[in-house]
């Protein structure tokens, strides 16, 4: 039996999921969270498999809080589950320690199979990851560190730099920082700039 965690900050995806997941015999959902910091808690306490995780989430993300559990417990495997299929995004989840990324839209095609591949500690992707990585050239992107990427893709999304700096529990001041940081380092002028280099990247829309 394989006990496995869902991780999403919205309970209507964490409600499908369970569905999909409860009608598998070797499948034991064991708890339902909405952010890394709960399923965290939840970890000291309780023995899992396998955790299934939204890479964008308020407070800590995905990447985070794969860094922040593989850290302490590092023989859980962890399944993220994301809307983008960008080859730095990619990297970052497995930099941090995820043994599987797949897009939300193959959910109902792949989870099952992603879920039992990383219960063995294969790394697996969706499809369409896959091609990108593999069409990948020299990423602009990977010189962004992870909270860079994160702010990049929630100030090309048009949220106010004062909101993203709430969602991330980090200071008005260090947001303005990164953004700053941001423009040196990808050399942006404007926000249309910006908007146009993260969708480029497959980080929007």
């Amino acid at each position: 039996m394989i006990n496995l965690i869902l991780v999403d900050d919205h309970e209507i995806v964490r409600a499908g999921i369970k569905r999909l997941l409860e009608n598998q015999q070797n499948f034991n959902v064991v708890g339902d969270f909405g952010s890394g910091e709960a399923a965290y808690q939840f970890l000291r306490e309780n023995e899992v498999d396998i955790i299934v995780m939204d890479l964008s989430m308020p407070g800590k993300g995905g990447i985070e809080s794969t860094r922040q559990i593989k850290k302490q417990f590092p023989k859980i495997n962890i399944l993220i589950l994301s809307m983008h299929d960008n080859p730095t995004m990619t990297k970052k989840v497995l930099d941090a320690g995820a043994t599987g990324y797949i897009l939300k839209n193959d959910i109902a095609d792949d989870l099952i199979n992603a879920i039992y591949a990383v219960s063995n500690s294969e790394v697996i992707f969706s499809k369409a990851i896959k091609k990108s990585l593999a069409s990948e050239s020299d990423n602009i992107l990977s010189i962004l560190n992870d909270k860079e990427l994160e702010i990049l893709k929630s100030l090309a999304k048009g949220i106010d730099l004062r909101n993203i700096a709430n969602n991330i529990n980090i200071s008005y001041k260090t947001a303005a920082n990164y953004q700053t940081s941001i423009k040196q380092k990808l050399e942006l002028k404007t926000s249309m700039d910006l908007f146009q280099l993260a969708k480029d990247n497959g980080l929007v829309e």
